[in-house]
């Protein structure tokens, strides 16, 4: 009778772990760690992209507040369309940050705490998510860079100018140049 009532134990144990090892998705922070430059925001990515946002998202009340009001972590799906450095399925998870209710556009919260992307077409870098499934976006908008006519545009006073107006072929280039020179 022991070893059967051991048994169960570690049976028990060792299907529940998986389980509690899994951080609740409210619980989970953002980096918000800002890249120095480009070639920076480049190195530190797992998985560079370009993908399809649309507006639907999950939120996550967090249990934390600023001025501003309730942090909420927010989980959208980007559909990839091509990836330029690491490796992905057709569909990512992205984990972003925001405030609700929404801040004024003018309000420096909104750049540190962007939340979900809107629909369209973007160039990310992204970072996985420790013990999740999920990815966030390298250096919050310094990673963020919507595709119009087939070239990036790079957010004023966030985006990296030296990735502004590129092909996706110029971003590839550019990858490959700067991960070849660090041995990467």
């Amino acid at each position: 009778m022991w070893k059967k009532g051991t048994l169960l134990l570690l049976v028990f144990i060792f299907i529940a772990m998986p389980v509690s090892a899994t951080p609740e998705i409210a619980d989970l922070q953002v980096d918000q760690t800002r890249m120095k430059d480009w070639k920076e925001l480049i190195l530190h990515c797992d998985l560079i992209v370009v993908g399809l946002t649309d507006a639907r998202h999950q939120k996550y009340p967090t249990a934390k507040r600023i001025s501003a009001g309730q942090l909420v972590n927010y989980v959208q799906d980007v559909q990839i369309e091509r990836t330029l450095h690491g490796s992905a399925s057709r569909r990512v998870k992205l984990l972003s940050t925001g405030v609700e209710p929404l801040p004024d556009a003018s309000d420096p919260a909104n750049l540190q705490y962007p939340g979900p992307l809107g629909e369209g077409q973007y160039l990310l870098f992204l970072k996985k998510v420790n013990r999740t499934d999920m990815y966030s976006i390298v250096g919050l908008w310094q990673g963020v860079y919507p595709l119009y006519d087939g070239k990036t545009v790079s957010l004023r006073g966030q985006g990296f100018p030296e990735l502004n107006q590129l092909s996706i072929r110029d971003v590839a280039d550019k990858i490959r140049s700067v991960r070849r020179s660090s041995g990467r």
